[in-house]
């Protein structure tokens, strides 16, 4: 009968369970006499007697001693079988009620995956995004090549126009063009005009972007100062994000604001 334990215990019965339930099939016994058998302790047989019960396989006479008696393994197993199928048809229900909580949680869990963009059109059009949604904060890294013509003040960053007027702070630290200051100094009065803190330095690492202090934007780009040549790379991490806010907020310390760039080119200028 021992070959039986392994099989009982993959249709559902612990090892106790099938032993106890094996030995009851020659001969109905006393719970004290199963302990001894089986080896358990008394204490423990009652709950095993319990459990089988309530599967079907064994029931309990009451006389001046209760003696336990197995069920006909053909009606406990057609009972089991009733039951589990009873149990498929819920985990089948289940299954669809609960999906979608997984699916929007997957949802949620892939934006912090890494996104890749190599497309001109599509860097904008996520930049664009990026900026209606915001709600709070935008950072931001200026360095030429630019994305946009920054000739054309009237169709330059419209949606940043739009999002500013919703209350949401834009600050950014512009690297200097030095060929081109006046048409520099232009387009940071205009970006100053529409609510942007505007701050002036000589050197920056990256394009960079920060959305919210959760979304950060950036460009890897090649040696050759092309557009074709940038990858933008878009991080939903807040982690990550701390980190970039970090960096910006250590050259935002090395740099000047709008007005103090203006009054020093000034001054050389009169030298």
């Amino acid at each position: 009968m021992e070959r039986f334990v392994k099989d009982l215990v993959l249709t559902g019965l612990t090892e106790n369970e099938a032993k106890v339930y094996l030995l009851l099939l020659k001969k109905p016994l006393t719970a004290t006499r199963i302990a001894k058998i089986v080896g358990v302790n008394r204490s423990n047989v009652y709950g095993i007697i319990s459990t089988l019960v309530q599967k079907g396989c064994v029931r309990e006479i009451d006389g001046k001693v209760k003696t336990i008696v197995a069920i006909n393994p053909r009606i406990a197993f057609n009972s089991m079988k009733i039951t589990l199928r009873m149990r498929i048809k819920l985990m089948d229900k289940l299954a669809e009620e609960l999906f979608p909580y997984y699916e929007a949680e997957t949802q949620k869990t892939q934006k912090e995956l890494i996104k890749i963009i190599h497309s001109h059109g599509a860097i904008i059009e996520t930049l664009e995004k990026l900026e209606k949604d915001a709600q709070s904060e935008v950072l931001a890294f200026s360095k030429p090549p630019y994305l946009m013509d920054v000739g054309n003040l009237e169709t330059l960053n419209i949606t940043q126009r739009s999002s500013a007027k919703r209350g949401v702070r834009y600050k950014a630290i512009h690297q200097i063009e030095p060929d081109n200051i006046e048409n520099f100094i232009k387009r940071l009065e205009y970006f100053q005009a529409i609510g942007e803190e505007v701050y002036v330095t000589e050197s920056l690492p990256m394009k960079l972007f920060i959305f919210d202090g959760e979304i950060a934007v950036f460009t890897m780009e090649n040696q050759e100062s092309n557009l074709s040549n940038f990858t933008f790379t878009s991080f939903e991490n807040t982690d990550l994000a701390k980190t970039f806010t970090q960096i910006f907020d250590l050259y935002l310390s090395k740099s000047i604001t709008l007005e103090e760039f203006i009054k020093t080119n000034k001054s050389q200028e009169d030298e």
